[in-house]
């Protein structure tokens, strides 16, 4: 993945290749914005350059792409290359635990093999362990010179202060729905009316994107409709099963997000009517009825409810609870009934 097959994301990209071309590449990066939009397909990027065998230098920095350090890179088979990330990712939540520091402490320790830097990525940094993490400071407070850590992360400000401040900062966006659009439609085989409606899920996620089902996607408009505005809300045994469901198929997070696209279009319709929802398209004239019973306040009160449930999921507290007590708030606020199936 060298850096002109990356979509969007020129603003870091530039900074990048103009420390690399000058001179001026640091000893630590952290990379953070939105998951899966790029920063660690950017990472991967720069780490095929600083070791490809017949890199590009003109009009701007870029690897080939094709020889065998990149294509090691690509693999983390590289000698100077290390990939490190979350173990036992079945877990909850995963963790980056202190004996994979000390990899790479015994990384760093020897000169580069092959290129010119030994490298080290580490996805999803925010995980660390509280040991690893002052493990990682020691190493960063006085780095070899031919070492480059590129820490990648969604959440920075989980990360120690001490160690965001020994990084150069490099922020990532999410793209434009438009440009996933067009990059599904464009450069892979997706159905138009898929590509927009795959776009609008996203919410600027190339790797999201390319990650979905079109299929698997309408299935679960469906299935998340009915929880969020279905009738199951109307019933407290009802809503106190759906929630046990949720925890125990471990589907909090992703519920999550649905809801929250669920309530971000009801939101939108209420102050502007002449907006069109963006996912929940077939739902429309139920979204626009239920626009007219709620009022703005109270679902900002209700997104704020679910950003409270994310945030208490990443410190284990008891989200069942958290999940009964939204879809009671809900159920008040809407006074649901029955609404018509998703078609």
């Amino acid at each position: 993945m060298a850096f002109r097959d990356l979509v969007g994301h020129q603003r870091p990209i530039k900074w990048l290749q103009t420390a690399v071309s000058t001179n001026h590449l640091g000893h630590a990066y952290l990379f953070h914005g939105e998951p899966t939009i790029g920063k660690r397909l950017t990472a991967i990027a720069l780490a095929q350059y600083l070791h490809c065998e017949a890199p590009q230098i003109a009009p701007t920095p870029d690897a080939c792409g094709l020889c065998r350090s990149c294509h090691q890179i690509t693999q983390a088979t590289h000698p100077d290359f290390l990939l490190v990330q979350p173990e036992d990712t079945q877990k909850q939540n995963p963790k980056i635990t202190i004996d994979q520091i000390r990899d790479i402490e015994h990384l760093v320790i020897y000169r580069p093999l092959l290129g010119s830097h030994k490298i080290c990525l580490i996805d999803q940094a925010d995980s660390m362990t509280t040991e690893a993490a002052n493990a990682l400071l020691k190493t960063l407070e006085d780095p070899p010179d031919h070492c480059l850590f590129l820490l990648i992360t969604s959440r920075p400000e989980h990360l120690l202060t001490t160690i965001r401040s020994r990084c150069i900062t490099l922020r990532f966006s999410p793209l434009p729905s438009s440009s996933i659009y067009e990059f599904l439609r464009d450069r892979t085989d997706r159905e138009a009316s898929d590509a927009r409606l795959i776009a609008a899920f996203a919410e600027g996620r190339l790797g999201s994107a390319l990650a979905c089902d079109p299929i698997e996607l309408k299935v679960k408009l469906r299935q998340y409709w009915a929880l969020l505005f279905g009738e199951q809300t109307a019933s407290a045994s009802r809503v106190m099963d759906m929630s046990e469901g949720l925890v125990k198929s471990n589907q909090v997070q992703e519920a999550i997000h649905w809801f929250w696209a669920g309530l971000r279009d009801l939101l939108l319709l209420t102050l502007d009517h002449s907006f069109s929802p963006t996912l929940y398209q077939d739902q429309e004239p139920a979204l626009r009825r239920l626009a007219q019973q709620i009022t703005p306040s109270s679902l900002l009160a209700l997104i704020q409810e679910l950003n409270q449930l994310e945030r208490g999921q990443q410190r284990n507290l008891n989200v069942q609870i958290g999940l009964e007590q939204f879809f009671f708030h809900l159920h008040d606020q809407l006074e649901i009934s029955h609404l018509p199936e998703l078609a």
